[in-house]
């Protein structure tokens, strides 16, 4: 029963990671594009503060996949 819990927030946490991945590439995208718009130097300051949390949240993520597959699997150290 624990067992199924685990692996259903495991699937969980690496969905939501590798959505917010590609928001981040997504971003990055953008950054490459800047050029074009009008308004550059804001939307570059925006992008950058989105990508500051969003890889905050990829590494909180990412330490709960970690954390949820040493729980299922044990340490492979």
């Amino acid at each position: 029963m624990m067992t199924k819990i685990v692996k259903r927030r495991l699937l969980r946490a690496k969905i939501m990671l590798r959505q917010t991945v590609q928001k981040i590439l997504e971003i990055n995208r953008l950054r490459k594009h800047l050029s074009f718009f009008s308004n550059a130097q804001e939307k570059a300051i925006t992008l950058q503060q989105d990508l500051k949390v969003l890889n905050k949240i990829a590494e909180q993520q990412a330490v709960l996949v970690r954390r949820y597959e040493e729980t299922l699997f044990g340490k492979h150290e």
